[in-house]
């Protein structure tokens, strides 16, 4: 029960990796407030761990405003701020799509900024909280056919960075957790057809559950890491030191 008494938001939380965490800091006593845009699932997950829903898109900006107020409302002190929600749209240079390129980069860092900063009167009234932005190992590894999700991650891996020094002032640590590769509903047709491929390329041998991510996301939002800060956390197995991995 290393979160007891903590208050938690955690965005895209309706399934994947978002909806391990959201099931696991319940299970370590935190109350969980769930995001995401599939209210069926949302609702179904803040029965099962007791916890609350709350709807938006993050890709419009006065939706993020909405969630903001939503939880100000509801929860005038939170102790974690998780920003998981993210969007991957496979894009190859050659086919450039400026849509494409404006929808990632709203989700995954302008929705972020924007909804930290609203929420600052909560996280300060913490006095303790934690920020958690999920990244992925392409922060900083290049992802062929993927230059639009691997910049718009780098840019939220460096206002994580950022945001640390500024917030730590206020009694608010801010880290990055980056997943490499965790089989959801999403990818799940692509490991299958892949196992043998990931088995080589990751040093672990195999690609990770979702169960996985929820211990070093709890050791960032815990008491255990009050001293960290600025960093990030890296789930991966290995992969991300493979020199040869990916061909376009």
């Amino acid at each position: 029960m290393r979160l007891l008494g903590k208050n938690a938001l955690i965005t895209g939380a309706t399934r994947g990796i978002g909806a391990a965490l959201a099931r696991g800091f319940a299970r370590e006593g935190a109350t969980v407030w769930v995001h995401g845009r599939d209210a069926t699932a949302g609702h179904a997950i803040a029965a099962e761990i007791g916890g609350h829903f709350i709807a938006a898109d993050l890709g419009d900006s006065a939706q993020v405003s909405a969630l903001a107020d939503a939880v100000l409302v509801a929860c005038p002190r939170l102790d974690i701020l998780i920003n998981n929600a993210g969007v991957e749209l496979i894009m190859p240079f050659v086919d450039f799509d400026l849509s494409k390129l404006e929808r990632m980069w709203a989700v995954n860092v302008r929705a972020v900024a924007q909804l930290t900063h609203a929420l600052l009167p909560a996280l300060r009234a913490s006095g303790k909280a934690s920020v958690i932005n999920v990244t992925s190992i392409h922060q900083t590894i290049p992802y062929p056919h993927n230059s639009g999700y691997s910049l718009t991650k780098a840019a939220l891996g460096m206002l994580s960075q950022t945001l640390a020094i500024e917030l730590a002032p206020l009694g608010i640590r801010v880290n990055n957790f980056a997943p490499g590769a965790v089989e959801t509903d999403i990818n799940r047709e692509v490991v299958e057809s892949m196992r043998d491929e990931f088995a080589e390329w990751i040093p672990a041998g195999r690609v990770a559950q979702t169960s996985e991510m929820i211990a070093p996301a709890v050791f960032l939002a815990s008491e255990e890491s009050s001293y960290v800060t600025g960093a990030t956390l890296v789930a991966d197995g290995g992969y991300s030191q493979n020199l040869v991995r990916y061909r376009p």
